[in-house]
């Protein structure tokens, strides 16, 4: 019986410490396992904010702007021997007063050979001097002479218009002997403005080795009417008093007066234009005499003037005047 009893003690304090132990696994915190995190690929995306330093990747867009306008690009020329301002101003289409406008620095009566002038252009491209004759003129003769540095070419024309006119020119092309074209060029007159009925010759310089025999053709370019009452030019005498032709007929001394009217403006720049002939018509020389200061109106002026014959002897001499404010 006492056997029994300590044995019942015994399973019942077994039992009892069984239950302690597992109330006390039952509370007992298990230890973290480590977590790997697995690595992350990050995507780029764009921001609102933008960087200092944009993503090149990036695309950019550009938002066009008007260009612009296009303005005329200048043309230049560079002056050659026996260039005048006049024959560049012809040669380009324009006036002289608008080619003196845009190179007020240089002297048109002292041009410097290299010196480049700017051709104003203006909106648009000036029409070519090589068009039709706004005032059809025909070339009376056309007489060329052979000089040691050069050909020297004459074209005479008449005014057969009641108004005078100014900006005479003519193309002038020169062929040697097995017809080759070898010099070409614009022919103007030694002053700007011919009166009704004169005629006067034009003039152009072919520098240069002589090729020998030649011939020239001509085709008149450019002959504008003069407006009326035009400010530019002063009506204008001229009287020859004397002229003396050497022995041989191949020098001829002009003397004579100048002057304008007392009702006029003052002048300010006087050219006169000596043309020799010969007996048959032809024109065997051209000078031109420039004078500058104050022409009182109501007073004249004295002139004398040489010139020489390049061809056959001087028969017959006309002297033409021009006056400016």
């Amino acid at each position: 019986m006492f056997f029994n009893i300590q044995l019942s003690l015994k399973i019942f304090s077994a039992f009892l410490f069984l239950i302690i132990g597992m109330s006390s696994c039952l509370n007992a915190q298990p230890s973290p396992t480590p977590v790997v995190t697995p690595p992350v690929l990050l995507t780029p995306y764009i921001s609102l904010t933008p960087s200092q330093e944009p993503d090149v990747s990036t695309p950019v867009v550009v938002t066009p702007t008007d260009l612009p306008t296009p303005t005329p690009t200048p043309l230049t020329y560079t002056i050659v021997e026996g260039d005048t301002m006049l024959a560049i101003a012809l040669r380009h289409g324009i006036s002289l007063e608008e080619l003196q406008a845009v190179n007020p620095e240089v002297n048109p009566r002292l041009l410097s050979v290299g010196t480049v002038l700017i051709i104003p252009l203006g909106d648009s491209v000036p029409p070519s001097p090589m068009t039709a004759t706004p005032i059809p003129l025909i070339l009376t003769s056309t007489d060329c002479y052979a000089v040691p540095d050069g050909i020297w070419c004459f074209l005479l024309v008449t005014n057969d218009r009641s108004r005078a006119l100014e900006n005479i020119s003519a193309r002038v092309v020169l062929y040697d002997e097995g017809g080759e074209m070898f010099a070409e060029g614009i022919a103007i007159t030694a002053i700007n403005r011919l009166s009704a009925d004169e005629d006067i010759p034009l003039v152009i310089f072919f520098p240069g080795n002589n090729p020998g025999e030649f011939q020239a053709t001509t085709n008149v370019l450019t002959a504008q009417p003069v407006p009326k009452n035009d400010a530019r030019y002063l009506n204008a005498w001229l009287e020859m008093d004397e002229v003396v032709i050497s022995a041989g007929g191949l020098h001829a001394e002009v003397s004579g007066s100048i002057g304008i009217p007392a009702k006029s403006s003052p002048g300010n720049l006087v050219w006169v234009v000596v043309t020799a002939y010969d007996s048959e018509g032809r024109v065997v020389g051209v000078r031109k005499l420039e004078q500058f200061g104050l022409l009182e109106p109501g007073a004249s002026r004295e002139f004398k003037i040489e010139v020489f014959s390049l061809g056959p002897p001087i028969a017959e001499v006309k002297a033409l005047v021009e006056v400016r404010p």
